[in-house]
């Protein structure tokens, strides 16, 4: 929610020292960098003003940017997001044809209303997911219904999907910057899945 911080500046370091070139998006690059977030409104008023077609223009262009370079091999490219980045995830998923697979930690799965911005909510989008799945979810997130995680659930059933939920874990589980979210059993236990995850589709 926060764009590219210091903290996803850090998670594409981990994922490089483990072999991965990585690319991470600032998706309010378009609007000067990240908006003032110090309220749980004007947080939700930043992400409804993403534009979801601009974003997952933004996503292609950098995936197709890291199949360009020498040292890739353009058969083997994953999405990897954190919050309003693992909805992205999902997004894209659902809608390119160029990932082996796609991983998202607390990813809102679906909108509450759709709009110009926000035209297709991604509990239906994947309906056409594209590659197999990894999601990671708190069970005691406040900003996702569990009934969410569970419909997300349900509607990837007949899809090549995982979805992990994590006991006493909020929103932000993963970010070890912030004390009140973060959840150490829960946030390495979904980071050691994801790495796995990703040495099955993309190195093996």
């Amino acid at each position: 929610m926060a764009g590219l911080n210091p903290y996803c500046a850090a998670v594409a370091d981990a994922l490089a020292e483990q072999g991965y070139a990585s690319l991470a998006i600032d998706y309010y690059a378009r609007r000067g960098g990240a908006p003032d977030l110090d309220s749980r409104a004007k947080a939700i008023a930043a992400v409804a003003s993403l534009s979801d077609t601009e974003i997952l223009a933004d996503i292609e262009d950098g995936a197709r940017y890291l199949a360009s370079q020498p040292y890739v091999d353009e058969s083997r490219l994953a999405v990897l997001g954190f919050c309003v980045g693992g909805t992205y995830a999902l997004l894209a998923a659902s809608s390119m044809d160029m990932f082996r697979c796609a991983i998202t930690f607390y990813g809102p799965p679906k909108y509450n209303e759709l709009n110009a911005n926000k035209p297709l909510s991604p509990m239906d989008a994947i309906a056409n997911l594209k590659c197999p799945l990894l999601g990671h979810y708190g069970e005691a997130d406040t900003l996702i219904p569990k009934q969410h995680v569970e419909d997300l659930r349900t509607r990837l059933e007949a899809k090549p999907a995982e979805i992990y939920t994590y006991p006493g874990a909020g929103h932000a589980f993963h970010e070890d910057f912030r004390p009140e979210a973060y959840r150490p059993i829960a946030a390495q236990e979904a980071w050691q899945r994801s790495l796995r995850y990703l040495h099955w589709y993309c190195k093996n």
